[in-house]
């Protein structure tokens, strides 16, 4: 998952995606220098394979012991994602909690439906209470979605 935003326009603003490539040209241990990570490739799967550059940030040492360069691949491991992360997004597979902790209206709803089958789908610690409870959903919400199918379209 990249860690900064590389490209919006592109949709590579904190996209997930596979390292398909590392170019690392010198297979050094020891002390890295510029030029010994180049670039990874990286397949974002609708958004394309995009090439990642190392980014170098500069920062005031401790003790005023003049600057610091730290030098990184805005990428880290992502082994799990919030629901919140996930709306927009479609998986093939998912483990997804549905249990007590759940504190918003609605989360149980956008995370079963980024699954893309029953199939790909596992679900840990069901709280079937949130569903047979008095306000299982958003009561406003379906006010407003009754509200709209009773509305008599005219057409001029």
């Amino acid at each position: 998952m990249l860690r900064s935003n590389i490209d919006v326009g592109k949709g590579l603003n904190g996209a997930t995606g596979h390292i398909t490539e590392i170019l690392w040209p010198c297979f050094r241990r020891s002390q890295m220098y510029e030029t010994d990570i180049q670039s990874v490739r990286v397949d974002f799967a609708n958004e394309g394979i995009h090439i990642i550059h190392p980014k170098s940030v500069q920062f005031p040492a401790k003790f005023s012991y003049g600057s610091t360069e730290r030098r990184m691949l805005q990428t880290i491991l992502s082994w799990a994602f919030t629901i919140h992360k996930m709306q927009g997004s479609i998986v093939d597979y998912a483990v997804i909690y549905l249990g007590q902790k759940l504190f918003v209206t609605g989360q149980d709803y956008v995370a079963l439906s980024r699954v893309k089958s029953l199939g790909g789908l596992q679900i840990e610690e069901l709280d079937c209470a949130k569903f047979n409870d008095k306000k299982p959903c958003n009561t406003e919400a379906l006010m407003e979605m009754n509200r709209m199918r009773n509305r008599v379209i005219t057409y001029d």
